[in-house]
């Protein structure tokens, strides 16, 4: 059984074409850093924004990060990482903007609200 769990939750923003364009921003950052990201931890939001981070953030945070993300055409969600907990992520000169960091929940496949 999937269960939910609190997370601190790195929120970006920035205007991408694509998903995959996204993502080469983000494998930019991390080789930047000589580190790496694991691209299934991002959630890479370019429509229906506010129902989709409504999966991870309560109402209030889903409008404080619509606000946020202004002219932005695209979200990004990272779980807690190696990337998104270095001290300059990002950096002032790339194409991903900080949002913030947020209290969320993630589902965790291998969780059981049972134990």
């Amino acid at each position: 059984m999937n269960a939910r769990v609190p997370a601190l939750l790195t929120v970006l923003s920035g205007s991408f074409k694509t998903q995959p364009l996204a993502f080469a921003a983000l494998l930019d950052e991390a080789e930047q850093r000589g580190t790496t990201v694991d691209l299934a931890e991002v959630d890479v939001i370019q429509a229906a924004a506010e129902v989709r981070l409504a999966h991870y953030f309560r109402p209030a945070i889903v409008a404080r990060i619509e606000r946020l993300r202004s002219d932005d055409n695209t979200v990004m969600v990272l779980r807690p990482c190696e990337l998104a907990a270095a001290r300059d992520f990002p950096r002032k000169a790339g194409r991903v903007r900080m949002l913030g960091r947020f209290a969320g929940e993630i589902i965790d496949p291998f969780g059981s609200a049972d134990l």
